[in-house]
């Protein structure tokens, strides 16, 4: 697939996050189609409300026994949280509180100082997953072994390999092996990869692109060096959003297009369709 596709702009919109443990094959469908019963499965995505449900799985067998995680990505003055606990038996995970989690409460657990990275192979959703996605996770498991994750469909399959990083909710893609450590160097000096960021999921995607716009034309890649003060949305395609920046206040407005031209949208795709892409209109500061 081309590599010509605006990268920016695409992480999708999750806030909370609950994310299981489950060894073994997964099919296209991860939760309902793998060893994880299916009557848990079915109650969890009844009650998950906002809470974005992904299994996760391990390249080595834990002697310590399955764990499930809780995150929440932060936003609306609430700063980003995870924890973990034992799984014992799946059914443990009916008591997981779905609306405070939704709302920002990650709830009882160990309290996770430093972000997990969690990598799509999930190559029975989309075969790209498994070709670009397991040769990154094997690169990131040799430098972070005990916090990289093989993780289930996050959407975007035609950037792998993808790459989710919790619980600030920073999507990557097209992350190659060789990219590894200098990311994984960066992000834990609070500072972002932006040839390889896609956005965080706590934004609207309208927003993701003027954050984009902003640190490109800035050279801004730390975490704290943008703060979105307003979101006006004229319309579904059209939004003006207010950032902070060290005490200036700096308005960019942004539009969404049907890509020009189709393409395949997913490694598996039968018929090409067409993406989106953002234009800025117009950066103002005040």
């Amino acid at each position: 697939m081309a590599r010509d596709e605006p990268l920016y702009a695409t992480a999708s919109l999750v806030s909370a996050w609950l994310l299981i443990e489950q060894p073994g094959a997964w099919g296209p469908d991860a939760l309902t189609e793998s060893g994880f019963p299916g009557e848990v499965a079915a109650e969890l995505q009844r009650k998950a409300g906002g809470v974005r449900i992904l299994l996760i799985r391990h390249r080595s067998a834990s002697e310590r026994g399955p764990v499930f995680f809780k995150a929440h990505s932060g936003g609306d003055g609430l700063a980003p949280s995870l924890v973990s606990a034992p799984l014992p038996d799946p059914s443990a995970l009916l008591d997981v509180d779905m609306e405070a989690l939704a709302g920002g409460d990650t709830g009882p657990g160990k309290a996770i100082e430093q972000p997990i990275y969690l990598v799509c192979t999930h190559g029975r959703h989309d075969i790209c997953c498994a070709d670009r996605g397991r040769p990154l996770y094997r690169s990131l498991s040799a430098i972070r072994p005990d916090r990289t994750w093989e993780v289930s469909h996050l959407g975007g399959d035609r950037f792998a390999g993808n790459l989710l990083v919790l619980p600030r909710g920073d999507y990557f893609g097209w992350v190659e092996p060789e990219d590894s450590e200098s990311l994984v160097s960066a992000y834990e000096a609070d500072r972002l990869d932006l040839a390889h960021h896609r956005g965080r999921s706590i934004q609207p995607r309208l927003v993701q692109a003027a954050e984009h716009f902003l640190r490109e034309s800035a050279g801004l890649r730390g975490f704290d060096d943008l703060v979105v003060t307003e979101y006006r949305r004229a319309r579904h395609d059209r939004a003006e959003v207010v950032f902070e920046q060290t005490g200036e206040l700096v308005t960019v407005h942004v539009e969404a297009h049907r890509a020009p031209e189709n393409s395949y949208l997913t490694c598996r795709a039968e018929q090409p369709g067409y993406g989106v892409v953002y234009e800025m209109i117009s950066m103002t500061r005040e």
